[in-house]
């Protein structure tokens, strides 16, 4: 299912940059919630994969706080982009008269803007001190 989704979030970010008529505000934010969901799928595609054959890779020391900052950056990504496809048409709704929030680049601005919130939020995991002991215990 998780690779289904991947291959078909894809083709449709692939069509629409490939395809010229798709060039336009909205296909672009669709793109957009399109490549988050095919890096969120392709991640957690190879996190089970990992976990189910190699879980003494996948825990170590070394790569702990990597995969738990992953993990929440590859679900803020796709939630994260449905949140700038529903702002971007309210402001197309509530100011209609305004031009630039139908241009490409407001599109841009909120699409910029929605990744460097993803890589910013979930970034406090760094901070974190844990091991893969101490997670190990708390579960």
């Amino acid at each position: 299912l998780l690779g289904s989704s991947s291959i078909a979030s894809l083709f449709y970010a692939l069509s629409i940059c490939f395809i010229r008529r798709f060039h336009n505000s909205i296909h672009f934010l669709s793109a957009n919630v399109s490549i988050a969901v095919f890096i969120c799928c392709t991640y957690w595609s190879i996190y089970f994969f990992l976990n189910t054959f190699y879980p003494n890779i996948l825990w170590s020391e070394q790569s702990c706080l990597f995969i738990i900052y992953l993990q929440t950056a590859t679900n803020f990504g796709v939630v994260w982009a449905l949140c700038v496809i529903s702002l971007n048409r309210l402001f197309a709704v509530v100011y209609q008269n305004k031009i630039f929030f139908r241009t490409k680049r407001w599109t841009i601005v909120c699409i910029s803007t929605q990744w460097i919130l993803t890589v910013l939020l979930a970034s406090p995991h760094f901070a974190l001190d844990l091991t893969v002991n101490e997670m190990k215990i708390s579960k």
